[in-house]
């Protein structure tokens, strides 16, 4: 028998509190008084507060998908839901910064106020530093730089470049969080090691183990793995003494795997789905009723569980990432991580928040004092209004490159993320024939001499379209726009932006390729050109509104077709008619008493459309392509 091989035994079962009692400790104190967190109980396999069974009722909640400002109302929300425990990811790349720096004072970037505020609102935490998260986040959090090199591997220690990166990201965390930890006063109760290893595809155990080295000598403990609640999730990556955390766990039968597979520590259902993640051209976000019972289970068992997620957020600007499933193996994730989660995305009760909070109210003592919850933050309506043309895409692509490249390099390749670029070379006069593209992520837009002859979209899987005749030599641009990269399973490890390997027509690989980068983080300085009608699709428009009392609103973008939304500089994310998303959540604390600027990059349109902001968002079941129930103007 080897460590980390799930023990065949006859009989094995988890020994946890079959009675609901001492459900209720002393929550985090403002003064940071000391407490000691651990497992103990039969077999070990209980958390342990001050010596006393301590029952984890955890709420999932991203800070850098909140605006700052709503931090308290969304922590004061899953606490009067009856949770103790506050769960969140942190997002490397969102963190680091593009000379090397890191940012954690700024905005929803501050992981230590996050930790402070959970503390002075009496909640414990569940430390999910990564570096590796998931979460539909782009590339699971990891910088895409560590793609830059074709033979890059991530989450292992088998490449050295990772390995040496994530290190000067942890010591950044491990700096930020130390004096959080509950025995030094602070609230972290466990810090999770990884994310769902036991799903990736090539499983280092040196790599867990490093892991659990390296936090170990800088202080934390005690930790917890999270993996799904099959012994082929578990082998090989549970550690000993690390406590497994299923996702989810939610039987006997998924206690019984992990005692199986890890003995002597607690198991908890570490991920409870509430609801799912959704993806451009689904149906809309909505809630999983038995969340419901599966809580009364917890409840009744005295079981620890987490909630993922109590409150999703927003992916604001370019930080939605995407699944490899789907026609084209690509399914890029909303600008909503609404997830259909009790609390919803603006920060309101859904239709499950309370029958959640009935069932963990009714097995709390009277002691525990579960505050009612917070008011709800106010939503306002913006009466309808057109942008005016500010100008066409094509006016504003930034210089190329001095380079010419022989085959088309990927974003990575020169440290550009999501965003767009504009790839040109030249075609020879010729028949018709198929241009091909070995990799066009994700989002292609062809044009012969400025004539626009078809899309290439990822998710479809359509990899090649027909360029007609031509009697002389052209010009062929290519716009790509570059979407989420995947955040789940090894495909991560290929998925480079941009256009990467051969690009063929007919039986010619094309080569010489210009290249013009268009990062959209930023709003890019945009100077007013007249319209022209050449042919060329997209533009910028932009409009100047008043808002006397700014209130959180949706701007229902609607009318318009695939592109990316500015409130006063904030980039909103995007959005695309495909839906089911139709409006974009504008939280309060990006507008301004006065006049507000709205810019909008619509890849298609060239004529304005109007926009409003709407209290909601659209919340109709199934694709927008037929149905459009509440959003009807």
């Amino acid at each position: 028998m080897s460590v980390g091989v799930c023990m065949m035994l006859a009989s094995v079962s988890w020994a946890g509190p079959e009675a609901v009692q001492n459900l209720e400790q002393p929550a985090p104190q403002r003064g940071g008084q000391a407490v000691q967190f651990g497992f103990g109980g039969p077999n070990n396999s209980e958390f342990m507060l001050n010596g006393k069974p301590f029952q984890i009722r955890a709420g999932e909640m991203h800070p850098q998908r909140i605006p700052r400002a709503y931090w308290k109302h969304r922590i004061r929300m899953a606490k009067a839901m009856g949770l103790n425990t506050i769960a969140f990811y942190v997002f490397w790349n969102d963190l680091e910064q593009p000379d090397g720096t890191f940012d954690v004072k700024t905005g929803n970037r501050d992981i230590a106020a996050f930790l402070q505020t959970c503390q002075e609102e009496g909640m414990w935490v569940l430390f999910r530093p990564g570096p590796y998260v998931c979460g539909e986040w782009d590339l699971g959090g990891l910088p895409a730089y560590l793609l830059k090199k074709p033979n890059a591997k991530i989450r292992t220690t088998e490449d050295a470049d990772f390995m040496k990166a994530q290190k000067r990201y942890l010591d950044v965390m491990a700096k930020v969080a130390e004096p959080y930890l509950a025995k030094n006063g602070g609230p972290i109760l466990m810090t999770q090691l990884e994310n769902e290893y036991g799903s990736y595809q090539r499983k280092d155990r040196r790599y867990m183990e490093w892991l659990l080295d390296y936090w170990t000598k800088k202080g934390f403990g005690p930790f917890y793995t999270s993996d799904g609640a099959g012994e082929h999730y578990l082998r090989g990556v549970v550690l000993p003494g690390v406590a497994v955390g299923l996702d989810p766990g939610v039987n006997d039968g998924a206690w019984n795997v992990a005692a199986k597979c890890n003995p002597g520590v607690p198991a908890f259902s570490s991920e409870t789905y509430p609801g799912w993640l959704r993806h451009w051209g689904e149906g809309n976000w909505q809630p999983t009723p038995g969340i419901v019972n599966n809580v009364k289970w917890f409840m009744e068992k005295g079981r620890s569980f987490g909630l993922f997620v109590v409150h999703g957020g927003t992916n604001f600007g370019l930080t939605a990432g995407a699944n490899n499933g789907g026609p084209g193996q690509y399914q890029p994730d909303l600008t909503s991580y609404d997830y259909g989660a009790p609390i919803d995305e603006q920060g309101r009760p859904n239709e499950f928040y309370e029958p959640i909070r009935k069932e963990i109210l009714a097995k709390l003592p009277k002691e525990a004092k579960v505050p009612e919850q917070p008011a709800e933050i106010p939503s306002m309506e913006i009466p309808p209004f057109t942008p005016q043309y500010h100008a066409g895409l094509w006016d504003q692509i930034p210089k190329a490159f001095e380079k010419t490249f022989s085959s088309p390099p990927w974003f990575e390749q020169w440290g550009q993320n999501q965003g767009m670029a504009i790839y040109q070379t030249t075609i020879p006069a010729g028949d018709a024939a198929d241009l091909k593209f070995e990799r066009a992520n994700d989002y292609a837009m062809v044009y012969v001499d400025g004539v626009h002859i078809g899309i290439l979209d990822r998710g479809t899987g359509k990899k090649s379209l027909q360029i007609p005749k031509r009697d002389k030599q052209a010009r062929l641009d290519i716009l790509v726009e570059a979407m989420g990269h995947i955040n789940f399973t090894i495909g991560m490890e290929s998925d480079r932006k941009g256009l990467s390997g051969k690009v063929t027509l007919g039986d010619k690989e094309l080569k010489n390729w210009k290249v013009s980068p268009f990062p959209l983080q930023k709003l890019p300085s945009v100077k007013a050109v007249a319209k022209k009608d050449t042919g060329r699709k997209g533009a910028f428009f932009r409009a100047i509104i008043d808002i006397d009392q700014p209130q959180d609103t949706f701007l229902d973008m609607s009318k318009y077709t695939k592109g990316y939304l500015w409130v006063n500089g904030h980039n909103m994310g995007r959005y695309w008619n495909i839906g089911p998303q139709l409006r974009l959540y504008v939280p309060a604390t990006v507008l301004k008493p006065g006049k507000n600027q709205i810019d909008i990059l619509d890849l298609v349109e060239t004529i304005p459309q109007p926009v409003r902001g709407m209290k909601e968002r659209n919340k109709e079941q199934g694709k927008i392509q037929t149905k459009n129930l509440n959003n009807a103007w």
